[in-house]
């Protein structure tokens, strides 16, 4: 039986279809998926923890007092095993003569030369020159953006009298602030002292960067002999760092591309979101677990290392939507979708919630990540696709133990232990801006991951 349908009918009908084709066809001309340039990522997205450039040259610091004096006649010290390759580095020598610190450019070129020239100027030094300012001294090497190497015995006066304040506390936390590392060598030896011989200690700042091609501190464990005679330790908050597979990284059922940049990987998966919500998440079209099937890890296989001197307990997750921002740093990607790169506002959303670290598999150091079913209050199909940034953050350490000790000795003028290195050292490695929580110091990983919209 023929249905007869009225023209108002008829031009509704005909209307809706043309518009449902308008629509396919917008959505097919537009929706062709974003491509993410893993190099604008590095360059205006990722932001790493800022590292303080620091040059290759090195000004050796030389106390004028008694440590240094004994440090050259004895043949076995860890002085005299390292002037012959120190020489080759060091371009300029400061002494340490009370309160002035004596400049002396060095005039040789030749490595034998400068060799020369150096133990000249150790072995000039034939008086102590009392009330060094080694606080001054360490303020202007952590000021600076070169490499330095300090020997001094670390005693300190105020007023002429001794102090156990810690005074080096605010230099090495500079120091450190700027992403690099403070090697310390602690050599034991006597002195004496109104005729009588007291246990001192000779101690060896190194000023580097391990980033560095060369650092300093590579003198450390080419040089010195193993013989236990000395003690070593590394003073830093910028060794925490992630390792990521090669392979088997991403959950295997997707279709994906990983690539590897400078500090973070770039994450592509090609499946629609009905796969890894299927596959990955194990959950139903409606939202319900499979029976009988448990969830895979998007992320896996990611390994975290402490460092020298924290034990980390505790990472999280910050995950933040960073579609908009992209879109706004990449003109060419906002261009293929008809967009005005100048337009779009760099909206971050948090979607922490939409992510979980396996806390068990933390226990054993590995990072690995689920995904919760809050992942989809946070997808959009506005732009093709989204981009989500993955932040693995510090919520959580605890100071490696250490045997602070080995920073003091018998002070020559009263019966105390003389303890400003040691606080100097503890001040530092306890302060909130220094500790891996802190904020700009916190993220140890960042993994960017590209998916399809979601509809």
């Amino acid at each position: 039986m023929a249905i007869n349908l009225q023209t108002g009918q008829r031009i509704i009908l005909i209307t809706v279809a043309i518009t449902a084709i308008i629509v396919c066809l917008t959505s097919c001309q537009t929706c062709i998926g974003f491509d993410v340039d893993p190099q604008i990522l590095q360059k205006e997205i990722y932001k790493p923890t800022k590292h303080k450039g620091l040059n290759q040259n090195v000004v050796l610091y030389i106390d004028h007092s008694t440590c240094v004096i004994d440090a050259v006649k004895n043949t076995n010290s860890v002085l005299t095993h390292l002037i012959p390759n120190l020489s080759v580095y060091t371009d300029e020598l400061v002494l340490i003569k009370g309160n002035q610190l004596e400049e002396k450019q060095l005039q040789a070129s030749s490595k034998t030369d400068k060799i020369t020239e150096i133990w000249g100027i150790l072995k000039g030094i034939q008086n102590d020159v009392p009330y060094a300012e080694i606080k001054e001294a360490v303020k202007k090497i952590c000021a600076s953006n070169q490499q330095a190497v300090l020997i001094t015995d670390c005693e300190y006066f105020v007023d002429g009298i001794p102090s156990d304040a810690p005074y080096m506390s605010a230099g090495f936390k500079e120091w450190l602030q700027k992403g690099h590392s403070i090697y310390v060598v602690v050599e034991p030896y006597q002195e004496r002292y109104k005729n009588r011989l007291y246990d001192k200690k000779r101690f060896y700042f190194f000023f580097t960067n391990d980033r560095l091609q060369a650092p300093i501190s590579n003198l450390i464990e080419s040089e010195l002999p193993d013989d236990g005679s000395y003690t070593k330790f590394k003073l830093t908050n910028s060794d925490i760092f992630v390792q990521s597979p090669k392979s088997d990284m991403v959950a295997e059922d997707l279709t994906f591309n990983v690539d590897y940049k400078k500090g973070f990987e770039f994450i592509s998966i090609d499946d629609p979101w009905s796969v890894i919500q299927e596959y990955v998440m194990k959950l139903d079209k409606y939202g319900e677990p499979i029976e009988n099937e448990n969830p895979v890890p998007l992320v896996k296989n990611l390994v975290f290392y402490n460092g020298n001197n924290y034990i980390v307990s505790d990472v999280e997750i910050i995950a933040t939507n960073i579609t908009e921002r992209y879109l706004s740093a990449d003109c060419q990607a906002a261009d293929n979708l008809k967009l005005d790169c100048k337009k779009i506002k760099p909206n971050d959303v948090d979607m922490s919630e939409s992510f979980r670290l396996d806390k068990k598999a933390l226990q054993s150091k590995k990072l690995t990540v689920f995904l919760t079913d809050k992942i989809f209050n946070y997808l959009t199909d506005q732009y093709c696709g989204n981009l989500i940034r993955l932040d693995f953050v510090v919520t959580e350490a605890i100071l490696q133990n250490y045997d602070a000790d080995m920073f003091s000795w018998q002070s020559l003028y009263d019966n105390t232990k003389v303890i400003c290195v040691a606080k100097s050292i503890d001040n530092v490695l306890r302060d909130i801006e220094i500790v891996p929580m802190a904020k700009d110091r916190r993220i140890i990983h960042t993994i960017f991951i590209k998916t399809e919209p979601y509809k």
